[in-house]
C-alpha cells in the first residue's frame, strides 16, 4: 500500500506548478488521508476549492479508478499503517536492551551478508557495470530509496545510471533497455508482483539482470544472470525493513567500493 503514497508523491514531485488542481488534490489527500474514507466527493471538492467533476478526473488520471475506489485505497493504506508495528508483541518483550538487541541483530545481518559476498563474483559484476552503456536500478518502496542512492553513487563515478520511482516509468525504462545495458534489480523478497512483472520484461528483452535479494529461491534470484545475496534476517515485529535495508545498502556500497578501485586500476 506504499504504492498509494508513492503515486501521490509522484504527482507532486513531477510538477513545478503547485497551483495545478491535481497537485492541490494530491496534497490534500496526503495531509488528510485518515479523513478521506469518511468524506464524500463533494466534501473533498469543497475542501480543495474545486468541483466534483475535477475530483473524478483526478481519480482517473491517478490510477484510472473511481472516487469510491480512491476511498478504499485510503482505507487500506490506513489499515496497513495501523499494523505497521506489532506493538503488543513488542510490549511483551520491551526492556532496556531493546536498542542493544536491534544493533546486535543488525551486526549479525551485516556479518552474514559479508560472508555471502564473494570477491570474484563482485568483480564479475563490476566488469559488467563497466562495459554496460547504461545501468538501470530498479526497486520499489524502500528498495527504490536504495536504488536512487546507488544511482547517485555511480553517476559520481561517471557511469550513466537511472533509477525511476513510479511503476510506470520503471516499466517504460525496462522496455527501452537493450542487451548492451544492464539492469540491477533490488528486492529483499524478490517475489512481489511488480518485481515479477519487471523481471519478465527484462528477460524477454534479453537484458542482463544483476539481482540483490535475500532469497536465493525467489523469482528474481532464479531469473538473474548474476546474484548477490544478503542476509535473510529481519525483524518480524516490523513491516518496514529496518534490518534488511541496511544489508542491501551495504551491498551497493561494496559494489561502489570495488568499482571505484577497478576504475582507478585502469588509469
Amino acid at each position: 500500500m506504499y504504492n498509494f503514497l508513492a503515486k501521490l508523491l509522484n504527482f507532486i514531485e513531477s510538477s513545478t506548478d503547485h497551483t495545478n488542481s491535481d497537485i492541490i488534490i494530491a496534497e490534500y489527500i496526503l495531509r488528510n488521508v485518515h479523513e478521506i474514507p469518511n468524506m464524500s466527493i463533494y466534501n473533498v471538492a469543497e475542501a480543495c476549492h474545486t468541483s466534483p467533476a475535477t475530483i473524478t478526473r483526478f481519480c482517473k488520471r491517478f490510477e484510472n479508478i473511481s472516487f469510491k475506489e480512491l476511498k478504499e485505497y485510503a482505507r487500506t493504506f490506513i489499515e496497513f499503517n495501523v499494523s505497521e508495528v506489532l506493538f503488543q508483541q513488542i510490549e511483551q518483550n520491551i526492556n532496556d536492551d531493546l536498542l542493544h538487541d536491534y544493533y546486535e541483530e543488525l551486526q549479525g545481518s551485516l556479518a552474514e551478508t559479508s560472508q555471502l559476498i564473494h570477491s570474484k563474483e563482485l568483480l564479475k559484476v563490476v566488469r559488467k557495470i563497466h562495459v554496460a552503456k547504461k545501468i538501470s536500478f530498479f526497486g520499489v518502496t524502500f528498495s527504490h530509496v536504495i536504488a536512487r542512492n546507488a544511482q547517485f553513487k555511480f553517476m559520481r563515478l561517471g557511469k550513466y545510471s537511472v533509477a525511476y520511482s513510479n511503476h510506470e516509468n520503471q516499466i517504460t525504462e525496462a522496455e527501452s533497455l537493450t542487451p548492451s545495458d544492464t539492469a540491477i534489480v533490488i528486492s529483499f523478497s524478490g517475489e512481489t508482483r511488480f518485481i515479477v512483472q519487471l523481471v519478465k520484461i527484462l528477460k524477454e528483452r534479453g537484458i542482463p539482470i544483476i539481482a540483490i535479494t535475500g532469497d536465493k529461491q525467489s523469482f528474481l534470484a532464479k531469473n538473474a544472470n548474476d546474484l548477490i545475496l544478503v542476509s535473510s534476517r529481519k525483524l518480524e515485529c516490523y513491516k518496514s525493513p529496518i534490518i534488511e535495508e541496511i544489508s542491501m545498502l551495504s551491498v551497493i556500497n561494496s559494489i561502489y567500493l570495488v568499482y571505484s578501485i577497478f576504475l582507478n586500476s585502469l588509469e
